[in-house]
């Protein structure tokens, strides 16, 4: 009863690589998510895109060597940084390490990815290894309130 099929979300915002950092950002706004599910053709995942990913970006690289220069930065670094990155391919910054879980895995199993990785959602890839949903921390508290029949 306790497995991935039975507790996934079906519908799954989804980008390719070569989608710019602009277009990324436009996805992530119109569809109120924090993640996108980067994709080949084939619709097998390459890469997971987050709200971190992009924060992360956004920093030059001399304030990643060294944040507190960041306080002393003029205020248009920030626009001017987006705009220096907006056509960027996401392929630069996405997070190419993805674990996956399956439609038959058991909820536990995604939860020890998700406890182990500090992961917020966990794509879901039939034995084919096709996206076919993704499990998110919401998903596994709703197995865990089923599980104390709440």
């Amino acid at each position: 009863q306790y497995i991935v099929s039975n507790y996934m979300h079906r519908k799954v915002i989804t980008a390719s690589e070569d989608v710019t950092f602009k277009e990324a950002v436009e996805i992530m706004l119109r569809n109120e998510t924090n993640g996108l599910v980067v994709v080949d053709n084939n619709n097998q995942v390459v890469g997971i895109l987050s709200s971190w990913d992009i924060i992360c970006y956004i920093v030059p690289d001399y304030l990643e060597e060294d944040k507190h220069l960041a306080s002393f930065e003029a205020g248009d670094v920030f626009f001017s940084r987006i705009l220096e990155i907006k056509d960027h391919p996401i392929s630069k910054f996405m997070t190419r390490h993805v674990h996956v879980v399956h439609p038959s895995s058991n909820i536990i199993e995604a939860a020890a990815l998700v406890s182990e990785h500090r992961i917020r959602q966990l794509p879901v890839v039939d034995e084919k290894g096709e996206l076919v949903g993704y499990l998110s921390r919401t998903n596994i508290k709703k197995a865990i309130g089923d599980a104390l029949g709440l």
